[in-house]
């Protein structure tokens, strides 16, 4: 169950995110997202809403400065080359993984509380109605994505 729910924080930042995405696009089209349309099922949240051009730009601009926050993926990378450096080492070195898992935690951590942050930001855009609809189309999700799982099990 605590994996279920992992998934269902970590699918709920995502949908999030790329739900304020078709308001930047228009139509929300492909084309028009920026990097590329790997996230279009989430983009379908905000979709129908009825966004003004206010609650638009004010949505592009949470989202380009939440983009500027996060990390590289050059800062992944260097952890995850460290990591590989210590486990290649001749001897294990116990203090130094554990520092730099902690190291990771941390950011992790720290980029969670930002996403939530974020999704918070992007719901207060939203008008009280707007808040319900998206509410319902959450929770819509949710009940199958429980019913997949119950599936799997």
């Amino acid at each position: 169950m605590k994996k279920f729910n992992v998934m269902a924080a970590i699918l709920s930042s995502v949908l999030m995110v790329s739900a304020a995405m078709p308001a930047l696009a228009g139509e929300g089209g492909r084309e028009s997202y920026k990097h590329g349309g790997h996230h279009a099922a989430g983009l379908k949240m905000f979709k129908g809403l009825d966004l003004t051009d206010a609650q638009k730009a004010q949505i592009e601009q949470l989202t380009a400065a939440h983009r500027q926050n996060m990390p590289d993926k050059s800062v992944r990378a260097a952890s995850r080359e460290e990591l590989r450096v210590l486990l290649q080492a001749p001897t294990f070195d116990e203090a130094g993984v554990r520092l730099l898992l902690e190291k990771q935690q941390a950011k992790r951590l720290d980029l969670e509380v930002a996403q939530l942050k974020f999704q918070h930001q992007l719901r207060a855009v939203l008008t009280p109605e707007q808040q319900a609809k998206l509410d319902e189309r959450k929770a819509k999700m949710w009940h199958k994505m429980r019913e997949k799982a119950q599936a799997t099990e």
